[in-house]
């Protein structure tokens, strides 16, 4: 028996080695780290083999999914993460689900973590489609397991989004509208559960229900997105909600004959103003509503901080400077007892607006721009310096990609950058671009770079009580490599 037991290892060793010796080939003039490489890659075998080897034993005495499979199992897929070999171990972990779900049962919270190692491997290996599944089966294991904890809920549906967002990046025209208004819909279950819940007047309610305002922000960059984004974007929004949002405030806002290449409608909009404005004027609204929930139920240093956020709808949405709003936050920020100096620093630079993130504590908005900046520039240098600006997609120049802070949202993009310096108006238009330093190699798109700076919006920096021009700020303009 012992010498079967001996033969059967020997043999799969012999297999895995001659793998081994296939993906080194003949030994080049790095002779001496190759031979090191590969007597790891060896060693790495004979363990593999051994728990190969375990793995029939223990299915043999006890069945193809008892408990005790789960660390073999465990111990192989580290080794073959170490190789990289992850079609193996997308292989073994679905066999690990397998064994997992016999012994906890289908819904058992033991199971998310499993399934967010799954994602790493299929991340690895570019299985958009297999993440967006794994997604879908946490969330449903949320809502099973812990469906009483709402942000448990809420945050598994964010994760859901944040891929999606992702995705955006790396897909085709088509595919990028079709994740977008999955998005929407993810956004209305979490609109509703959050109004089920905690209801509109809650300050628990305000975070989220500002990332849905800060998305009807986002659905006006698709719809005036170039290279066909737009007029997909907005065959679409008709399709699924009409044309509604779509129409002019003085005039019906379409026609049947349309200059869009794929579109069936065109949008009239008034002189200046984007496509489906009206999305912009109900994200203020969603806005000024968290504002009344924050001033019946806040500090002032939290009221100034969402004035400053309605302030910058304000100026998005067309109704009016803001200037004074802005003075306000500034003045209540001062009486709330925060240091001059990082007020005046905050107040006195332009900003990229809308923010992505509602914060109602002054330090933590202020900590967010400055690790935008650090990355580029000293925050104590004399330099105005706005840090990094990562635009979204080819037809989204103009947009800034959302951030994650989840792993697995982190795709690995190629980037080329350019160094900038220009001016913004005291109404927070960006002009006088001029192109500094690009890379990582020179660029010919020069002007497209300026373009989509002048694009961007800008809150207009407020010195001595007054919105001022500001000449000479710096940023990064950062875009995918396509």
């Amino acid at each position: 028996m012992l010498m079967q037991k001996n033969r059967r290892i020997a043999f799969i060793i012999s297999r895995l080695a001659f793998s081994v010796l296939l993906c080194f080939g003949a030994l080049p003039s790095h002779a001496a780290e190759d031979t090191l490489l590969i007597g790891s890659a060896l060693a790495n075998a004979e363990q593999l083999a051994a728990y190969q080897l375990q793995i029939e034993d223990l299915e043999f005495e006890f069945g193809p999914y008892h408990s005790s499979l789960i660390e073999p199992l465990e111990s192989m897929i580290a080794l073959l993460n170490e190789d990289e070999d992850y079609e193996e171990v997308a292989l073994l972990q679905n066999r690990q689900l397998q064994v997992m779900r016999t012994e906890l049962g289908l819904e058992h919270p033991d199971l998310v973590p499993l399934l967010q190692s799954i994602i790493t491997t299929q991340m690895a290996l570019g299985n958009w489609e297999a993440i967006s599944d794994q997604l879908e089966h946490i969330r449903y294991l949320r809502t099973t397991v812990e469906g009483e904890n709402t942000e448990i809920l809420l945050s598994a549906i964010q994760d859901q989004i944040d891929w999606l967002f992702s995705r955006i990046t790396i897909e085709d025209r088509r595919e990028q509208v079709r994740n977008f208004f999955e998005i929407r819909d993810l956004y209305e279950e979490i609109e509703d559960i959050v109004e089920d819940t905690y209801g509109e007047d809650s300050l628990e309610a305000a975070p989220w229900l500002y990332k849905i305002a800060y998305h009807e922000y986002h659905l006006v960059s698709f719809l005036n997105g170039s290279k066909g984004l737009g007029s997909e974007s907005v065959d679409r929004l008709v399709r699924r909600e009409g044309t509604f949002g779509l129409e002019s405030q003085n005039r019906n806002g379409f026609s049947s004959n349309s200059f869009f290449r794929n579109a069936s409608v065109i949008p009239a909009i008034e002189r200046g103003r984007p496509i489906g404005d009206r999305y912009l004027r109900d994200a203020y609204s969603m806005v000024k509503k968290i504002q009344d929930v924050v001033e019946e139920n806040s500090d002032i240093e939290a009221q100034a901080m969402i004035k400053i956020y309605r302030s910058d709808f304000q100026l998005l949405s067309d109704r009016g400077s803001a200037i004074r709003s802005y003075r306000e936050a500034r003045d209540m920020l001062l009486e709330a007892g925060i240091a001059e100096e990082e007020v005046h620093w905050f107040f006195e630079r332009p900003m990229v607006i809308p923010m992505e993130t509602l914060h109602l504590n002054f330090a933590d908005a202020l900590d967010e721009l400055k690790e935008r900046i650090e990355p580029i520039a000293s925050v104590k240098d004399q330099e105005m310096h706005l840090g990094i600006f990562t635009s979204w997609t080819e037809a989204l120049i103009s947009t800034p990609m959302p951030q994650s802070k989840n792993s697995f949202s982190q795709l690995d993009h190629p980037f080329k950058y350019a160094d900038v310096s220009f001016s913004v108006s005291s109404r927070g238009k960006a002009s006088s671009v001029d192109v500094l330093v690009t890379g990582p190699q020179e660029l010919d798109s020069k002007r497209s770079i300026s373009r989509s700076v002048r694009g961007i919006h800008f809150r207009p920096a407020i010195i001595d009580n007054k919105t001022r021009r500001v000449k000479d700020v710096h940023m990064r303009y950062q875009f995918l490599d396509e």
